[in-house]
């Protein structure tokens, strides 16, 4: 089948190839083993004889009509011989054997597929009359089936060559689905971390919404007193202050400029703060304060630092009820072996009340972001993860003591950073 035949060569994708090594070689050995000047691995195709390797001529293809080969495939199990084309009927007349390069004796050895399609020929050719001995025509046999063997070899090649450049296409593909999909990860994250900090800014700013709140309507019940009058304006402007860094702090990490942090003195801070602290409990709660922690630095962002203890004292008055004692404690402690913190000097920040408690449960839980006993709208429960988050920034952490019965205490674990001078708090 000459269809069936031409699809075959056309699929080894051959035709028209640079020469290579291993085909030159096949008519090399050709030309020594029959000990002729011409040799060619010559392919048949549908007008022409092309020959992807070739030794004693010059031209690269032929006409179909002129082709020598074109006979020897028509018997693809044997070797066709032509010991003088002068005097054979099918060639005497043939342009190859009247002029250049005047062919006298020819031999081909069929190049067959699997499938047993003759696809060409390992040929030898010379300028004089010969015969073909037995060991030189098995060896051409040889040839030819090297030769077959050869373009199996190569179409393979050529196959997974393009199999990993289409592999290698996909993985460049993947890569920047890769890219995208991180892109679009990151971005995620920036909206999901943007949200959570403002939601828990908003919770800050109502706790010090309800310290204004509550200190103007001291202030107009004490109307008369213009001393009481300023003291509870001064509170309220404090808490004015506050949400004011609180909003600049969000339009920081809008921008990502980042948390502003210094070495800061948490009880100076805290006693200086008092009036504002207070302000969020109510008068029905006392407040006390025992900060033994003095003279040492912390690395923290001082407004957070007043926005988690607001959120501590607001969790504290809300268990009690509106009534009760806290208790604001600053202690330092040396840990060594700690389960959680590495060794070291720590500033242990306390907020303790004297409310119903929680169980065990509820306690292992209670830094979960958005985790909250409250009812719906009266928190967010962000208070108490902004509190571990702030903690953890310093090198510390959060842990909590209560019992159903015995109130709660919030313990902050500041890693302290140095002792604070006189000359340094004044800077």
């Amino acid at each position: 089948d000459e269809e069936e035949r031409v699809l075959s060569l056309e699929h080894l994708d051959i035709l028209d190839s640079a020469p290579e090594q291993n085909f030159d070689d096949v008519v090399l050995l050709a030309t020594t083993l029959c000990d002729t000047p011409i040799a060619l691995v010559s392919l048949v195709d549908r007008e022409r004889q092309w020959f992807k390797a070739c030794v004693g001529l010059d031209v690269r293809e032929t006409h179909r009509d002129l082709a020598f080969c074109a006979h020897a495939i028509l018997e693809p199990d044997d070797v066709l011989v032509v010991e003088d084309a002068t005097q054979d009927p099918r060639f005497q007349h043939s342009a190859l054997v009247l002029g250049e390069p005047h062919i006298r004796f020819y031999a081909g050895a069929p190049i067959r597929t699997d499938a047993g399609h003759p696809l060409g020929t390992v040929c030898v050719i010379d300028t004089k009359p010969r015969s073909l001995p037995e060991h030189q025509r098995r060896a051409l046999q040889a040839l030819a089936r090297q030769t077959a063997a050869l373009l199996q070899l190569r179409l393979l090649e050529l196959q997974r060559e393009r199999h990993a450049s289409a592999l290698l296409d996909e993985l460049e593909q993947a890569q920047a689905r890769h890219r995208e999909a991180e892109e679009s990860l990151r971005h995620a994250r920036r909206v999901s971390s943007l949200g959570m900090l403002t939601a828990s800014i908003a919770h800050d700013v109502n706790n010090l919404l309800q310290v204004l709140s509550t200190s103007l309507q001291m202030a107009q019940l004490r109307a008369r007193r213009p001393a009481e009058v300023e003291r509870f304006a001064q509170t309220g402007l404090q808490a004015v202050e506050q949400g004011g860094k609180l909003i600049r702090q969000l339009l920081a990490n809008v921008r990502q400029d980042g948390p502003e942090l210094a070495c800061v003195d948490i009880s100076e801070r805290l006693h200086k703060a008092r009036e504002l602290l207070a302000g969020t409990l109510g008068d029905a709660i006392t407040l006390s304060f025992d900060l033994a922690a003095r003279d040492v630095g912390v690395m923290c962002d001082e407004v957070q630092l007043q926005a988690v203890v607001l959120n501590l004292l607001s969790n504290a008055r809300d268990a009690m009820q509106g009534r009760g004692q806290v208790l604001i404690a600053t202690r330092q402690e040396q840990l060594i072996g700690d389960e959680q913190l590495s060794d070291g000097n720590y500033l242990v920040l306390s907020v303790q009340d004297d409310g119903p408690g929680v169980s065990a449960e509820l306690a292992a839980r209670v830094f979960d972001p958005f985790f909250t006993t409250k009812q719906a709208g009266k928190g967010t429960g962000l208070g108490l993860a902004q509190a571990r988050e702030f903690a953890n920034t310093t090198g510390g952490d959060v842990r909590v003591l209560t019992a159903p019965g015995t109130g709660t205490t919030m313990q902050l674990y500041l890693r302290i950073l140095g002792r604070i001078s006189g000359v340094d708090r004044a800077g």
